[in-house]
Order: structure tokens, then sequence, then C-alpha cells
């Protein structure tokens, strides 16, 4: 960050009197960089534009921090001040000045450099708007060596106060922080941490941030890093979310080197080994697909790192599926080490898995394996509007547009366009020259937009269910309240409603109903979707659930005569 040594630069050799830091994206990774480069070069103090909501928290904020003085119950909490109060700015200029003249007579070989780097300068503004142009103006009221820095994710232009009582700043904008910044950031922070006396193995037990898995936790930066840069390029959401998921991704790790230290008792002391690359490759599989999740759950703030990771605990089962429970629960005979072997093999990043994952689809999606039918069927296990839904989406997936009106279509005497019977073709008339037309239920779904699908819900609600137990319910529904004189008009209403669409997302969840066009789209068009395949959308299923709603299937089929 070129912007932010230039800042360093300045404060180290001849500072401005008043710098403004503009960085819309990670100010308090700004503020952090900035104490640590300067750390033991120059005299200065963090102030919080929140914390700081009165003039004198301010001032006794400043001059606490200056002074490295921290208030105790033992001398009755008392602030360092030469002065009797701090209640207005004379008194605080005269109390900067006196502890500025007290560093000076302590440290005759050097003169005292000051600082103050306040953060949400724009509170300040807010809640005390007089006192910000006194502040960045008070190099030149105590005419002492002090330079204040704001910074904000706001501009100057927002916050400068009117009238021009205010100098102009050197003015500094950060740029976006990069992924090596981010990756750099985090490396650091752990190193840091894990120097305390707090977090050093005092054992042969290693903790998730022990310095002999920095690499390890440098590879979990990298792949977190590129699942969260697009959304956020804050390095300190970053790091909450890999607070949350590291300790739950190094555990398979951890737990094989504790059981490989209990059967070693007695015997020589086992060493801790980095894991492997092979290792790595089964982690980031398995671990990976929680990334995503964390970033939903904890960027917005929708609950925190330690619920989180607790809930989001991986169990045995599936360490085991990726091959994870290491220690004693590595296979020792040969025919299950060569599965292992394979089945790692056949999950390698550098190897195609198209097939694999085909075959799990397979095994999760195809509900026609096993007796499901029989002993769910979807009658006693979707709701009676959601058995609407399918039957209209089957009708929309076999039938051609131009049908829709023949079958669906009312006139103004409110009576419903029926198609004619098709005429049965004598036994020894002649078959037409040409190609053969194959029924569309023989060619598979066709998909179709949604707009296709609620329509043609709204004929059969309309026409097959007098009752409409779920979509036209009486009880607090805001229908009432409108005055429907055309057929039909109160039914159209209820199949554009919140309930019917939640209903066709939850079938799409269950695959019932498969989406063909993106969901994050934003283009305009039209979602189109098509039924799912298997047994729970083939012809003979979707007929049971039209007799028990009532809905003549075989009528409303425009190649009924290929029914047979």
């Amino acid at each position: 960050m070129n912007s932010l040594n230039q800042v360093v630069s300045l404060l180290e050799l001849s500072p401005p009197p008043f710098i403004f830091i503009n960085d819309p994206i990670a100010p308090k990774f700004t503020i952090q960089s900035l104490l640590i480069a300067l750390q033991n070069k120059i005299r200065l103090v963090q102030i919080d534009g929140i914390s700081c909501f009165t003039p004198r928290l301010l001032y006794d904020t400043i001059l606490n921090g200056l002074s490295q003085h921290t208030p105790s119950w033992d001398d009755g909490c008392k602030n360092w001040s030469e002065e009797t109060s701090n209640d207005s700015m004379d008194s605080f200029l005269r109390a900067l000045k006196a502890l500025h003249a007290s560093l000076c007579a302590a440290n005759s070989e050097q003169r005292e450099r000051l600082a103050l780097v306040i953060e949400k300068p724009e509170r300040l503004k807010e809640r005390m708007p007089d006192l910000l142009a006194p502040l960045t103006r008070l190099a030149e009221l105590t005419r002492i060596d002090l330079s204040v820095v704001l910074v904000s994710e706001v501009r100057w232009e927002d916050i400068r106060p009117p009238l021009g009582a205010a100098i102009d700043p050197y003015y500094v904008d950060i740029p976006v922080p990069t992924k090596e910044i981010i990756i750099e950031h985090l490396v650091k922070v752990v190193e840091k941490n894990s120097s305390n006396s707090d977090l050093a193995s005092t054992s042969t037990m290693p903790h998730p941030y022990d310095p002999a898995l920095q690499q390890t936790y440098k590879h979990f930066v990298h792949i977190l890093t590129d699942v969260c840069f697009l959304y956020t390029n804050d390095p300190h959401e970053i790091q909450y979310i890999s607070a949350a998921r590291w300790p739950g991704f190094i555990k398979p790790v951890l737990d094989a080197h504790r059981m490989n230290v209990e059967a070693a008792e007695g015997e020589d002391e086992v060493e801790f080994e980095r894991p492997s690359a092979e290792v790595l490759l089964r982690l980031t599989r398995h671990f990976k697909p929680s990334l995503s999740l964390a970033l939903e759950q904890l960027y917005p703030r929708l609950t925190n790192a330690v619920d989180w990771a607790r809930a989001n605990v991986s169990d045995a089962a599936s360490l085991a599926k990726d091959g994870l429970i290491l220690g004693d629960a590595v296979m020792d005979d040969e025919e299950e080490e060569e599965d292992t072997v394979n089945e790692m093999l056949l999950s390698s990043p550098t190897r195609s898995r198209s097939s694999r994952r085909i075959q799990e689809q397979k095994a999760a999606q195809d509900l026609s394996s096993s007796n499901l039918k029989d002993t769910l069927p979807l009658s006693a296990s979707l709701p009676r509007l959601s058995q609407f839904i399918l039957v209209a989406a089957y009708i929309a997936s076999v039938n051609p547009v131009k049908s829709d009106l023949r079958l669906f279509g009312r006139g103004a005497d409110e009576k419903k366009r029926r198609r004619r019977p098709a005429k049965r073709q004598m036994a020894n008339a002649k078959p037409k020259s040409g190609s053969v037309k194959i029924p569309q239920r023989f060619l598979g779904p066709s998909p179709f937009p949604l707009e296709r699908l609620i329509a043609i819900l709204g004929a059969l609600v309309e026409e097959n269910d007098s009752n409409a137990s779920e979509v036209n319910d009486s009880r607090n529904n805001p229908s009432d309240l409108l005055d429907f004189r055309i057929a039909g008009e109160r039914t159209d209403y209820e199949v554009t409603r919140v309930g019917v669409y939640a209903s066709i997302a939850q079938l799409t969840s269950l695959r019932l109903l498969v989406r063909t066009t993106s969901a994050d789209k934003l283009d305009g068009l039209s979602a189109m979707f098509k039924c799912g395949s298997g047994a729970p959308s083939s012809y003979e299923t979707i007929l049971d659930l039209a007799k028990g709603l009532g809905v003549p299937l075989p009528d409303l089929i425009w190649d009924n005569a290929a029914m047979g």
C-alpha cells in the first residue's frame, strides 16, 4: 500500500498538521497498519469517534493515551491532567501543552512528536460539530510538534466544517486491498498471536495456531480469500470468518496426532508432522463448501463465530467418507487400503470428477430406486397446492403452447372451451406418408416459462378445486377486501401470491421441478422450468396425483392419442 507508506514517511520525517485518509473499504485495517508501522517511532494515540461522544471523554482519552496513563480503582480512576478539569477547549489546550513539556523534559535527547489518529470523525461532526475545526488546527493552537490524522469511510467534503473554519488536509486515498495484501495481513496476525505466551505450546500437543501450522494456515487463507474476495475486501471480515472455520479445518490433523501420542504411551515422544499435500487436498475438498456457508451467515452477522463453529462441526461419517479419519483409524488391510487410494485418486482436483458427481446425483435423486413410491407417495408427502403445481408443470412440459388457449380458454359466457375429440383412424385406411411425429412425452419434458405455469395452475384450480382449501383460504385473506366480478379473477389473484412461488421454490429444491435458467441473472427474462426426471415426474405418478385432485389429466394432454 504505497499511499499508506507515504503517510508513515511523512509522520516520521516532517508531518503536516492535518492528514485526512479516506478508506471506504477497510478503515480499521488502515488504522491497524498505521499503528503497527509507527510503533516505537512516535508517540500516538487512537481515538474512536463513537466511544468519545462528549468533549470531556474526548479530551481525557487524548491525554491519557499520549501520556500512556491507565486509570485504576486504587487512585480513584483519576485521569492524567495537571489542570483541575478538562471541561473546555482552553483547559484541554493548556493540559496538552503541559503534557508535551513534561515529555520533552523526560526525554531531553530528542524532541517528542505527537500524533492523534481519529477513527470515524463523521460521528464527531454529528455530536460535537464545534470541535472538528479546532481539532484540525491543534498544531497551530498549541504550538507543538503534533499531527492530527482522520481516517474515515466518507470523503472530507461530506464532513468539512462550514465557512472554511478548518484548514485543508493532506488528502490520501487508500486503494482497495488486493488478495496478496489480505493474505499477508492474516498470516501476520496469526504469527503475532502464536508468539504470545498464552498460546505457546507447553507440551507435544499443538494448538490450532501453533507455529508449526503456519504453512497450513497460509494454504487455508488462500482458499478462504478466493471464496470471499468477490463479496468483501475487508481483511477484518475475512479474518472473522477464518476464526470461525480454521479450528474445525485443522481439527482432524490435531485429532490424528493426539491418537498417535496416546498409542505411543511409554515409547519415544511422537513429533508433530505437518499435513502433507495429500491431506491438504482432502481437507480442502471437505471444508471448501462450508466456507461459502460461513460467508453467507457471518458476513451479515446472522450469527456469531462461536455459535456457527459449534453448529457446523463435521461428523465422523463425513470425515471418514473423505478419508480424514487418521491415526489409529487408518486401515491396515491391503484391499481396503487399495480402495482408499483409488477413491483418493478419483477425488483429486487434477482429475475430472464429473463421473463421480453424476453417480452421487443419481444416488440422491433417483427416487425410482427401491420402493419409495409405495412407502411414501407424493399425494401423501406434498401439500395440495404443490400437487396442483406438479400437474400443471407436467401439462406445460408435454403440451405445445398453442394448445393452452384451446384447452383452458374461457369465453365471455364463462364456458370453458374444450378440444374436440380426435377422430379415430380407420383400420383399413392408408397411412400418411412422411416422417412420423413422436409424442412429446417420449421426447422428455420441454422447458416452459413461469408465467405459463401460473396460468395453467389458475385454470386447474378454478375448474377442479371448488373448495380451494389452500389457495383461496378465507382466513386473514387480503383478497376478501377486493371486489371480484369476473369469473376466475379471484383465482388469478390468488395463484400469484407469495405462497405459490414459495411452493415452486420448494419443489425445485426437491428436484421435482428443474430450473433451466440461471437464478443469479437479472436480465429481465422469465424464469424457465421443466419437470424433473425419474419416477416422481412420470405420467403414471402425475396421473395418480390428478385422480386424487379430480383433474381429468388424459383430456388435458394434447397427444392423448399416443397415450394408448
